[in-house]
């Protein structure tokens, strides 16, 4: 498994895709700038409400379409490349593969959520003046990482889902859009802590705007039962020779021309 992940590590080189990331988890930083001084006008920015905006933005828009679209690209390379079949002659179970790229992914989403918070600390020391404390940079760190791998948590079955066929993983990347972008809508309200893209919030102790409750044994419970339907659906999914991981036919066959 080591060497999967390392392998795939390796990969990850030559794969441009993951500046779809940089710009997302940028994007995020840059957007909470312009939110907290359109809302605070010419007060003097907070460092923790600074934060607390690029932790609603990665939740909400940056991160589950981010961690799927990244997931599922560095799984659909194998269908693209054809080089499958040739790992598989190792042999390498298929599931075994797929749960290497699985947790090859949950590293990479930490490390964007590591790259979130330096962005975050970044723009904090230009505009943030004189209200930046270690203990507050610290809580920041731990919660835009902590956050980050609860949303891999929470998206893992899309990945899995979509990854049984080539290409499939695009529309699960619309479907994460959509997945996180309702979190917007539920964040705050009664769903808050059953929704998994927002029982991430309850777990690193989001304060928000100071009105947000949360049931931590809720939400961890809601994050600990989509590691469990994860691992149900890697283990109720067929390998490559069984036909549930093949790729996509690229065209029927010509009829036979009658003589």
């Amino acid at each position: 498994m080591i060497n999967i992940i390392v392998t795939e590590f390796q990969k990850l080189k030559r794969y441009s895709i993951l500046w779809v990331g940089d710009v997302a988890v940028l994007f995020s930083a840059l957007l909470a700038i312009f939110q907290q001084t359109s809302m605070k006008g010419h007060e003097t920015l907070q460092y923790e409400n600074y934060a607390n905006s690029v932790i609603w933005n990665n939740f909400s828009m940056a991160f589950p379409f981010m961690i799927v679209l990244i997931g599922g690209y560095i799984i659909n390379r194998e269908y693209v490349d054809h080089t499958l079949k040739n790992i598989l002659t190792v042999p390498i179970p298929f599931r075994k593969l797929l749960i290497g790229k699985l947790i090859t992914v949950g590293i990479v989403t930490g490390l964007y959520g590591f790259f979130s918070f330096i962005c975050t600390f970044i723009f904090g020391t230009l505009f943030c003046y004189g209200n930046m404390s270690p203990s507050l940079v610290a809580k920041s760190f731990l919660q835009l990482v902590g956050l980050g791998l609860c949303c891999y948590l929470a998206v893992l079955p899309i990945i899995i889902f979509f990854s049984r066929k080539q290409n499939g993983f695009l529309a699960g990347v619309g479907l994460a859009f959509v997945y996180g972008f309702c979190g917007i809508f539920i964040a705050g309200k009664k769903l808050t802590d059953y929704y998994p893209i927002t029982a991430g919030l309850g777990i690193v102790k989001f304060t928000g705007d100071g009105t947000l409750t949360f049931n931590l044994s809720m939400e961890i419970g809601v994050l600990l039962l989509m590691i469990t339907l994860s691992i149900v659906m890697l283990l109720c999914m067929k390998g490559y020779e069984d036909g549930a991981a093949m790729p996509k036919k690229k065209g029927k066959k010509h009829a036979v021309r009658r003589i």
